[in-house]
């Protein structure tokens, strides 16, 4: 592969993994809105805030899906360490898959393990 290709598969990932910043973002704000609704005592709305802060939140999982995979074949291909704010920023968002339970757990701790052997 050539550099500036590299270079744009790591753009790409990181900005598609930006979403998974976004989704937690709203996931927590639907929480905080079903705690703030919580003093009116209507159990639909408190559902209705929780289940619109996870249906949001996986629909904007489903691009940091994607710039997952891509920044894991970079990886697995030793392409990362070429860039060291690329690591970096690589590492911050393996954090940030942790948060995202379940699944997210687990590519958190696989995208750490991978990036502590490369």
């Amino acid at each position: 592969m050539k550099q500036s290709s590299i270079v744009f598969l790591a753009v790409v990932s990181l900005f598609l993994q930006a979403f998974l910043l976004i989704s937690l973002i709203s996931f927590f704000t639907g929480i905080y809105n079903a705690y703030a609704a919580f003093a009116g005592g209507d159990p639909k709305l408190i559902a209705g805030h929780i289940s619109s802060g996870i249906v949001i939140s996986l629909i904007q999982i489903a691009p940091a899906i994607l710039g997952y995979f891509i920044s894991y074949m970079l990886i697995k291909n030793k392409r990362v360490n070429d860039f060291a704010l690329l690591k970096s920023a690589l590492k911050f968002y393996a954090y940030l898959w942790l948060l995202f339970i379940p699944i997210g757990t687990i590519l958190g701790a696989k995208l750490l393990t991978q990036l502590k052997k490369g």
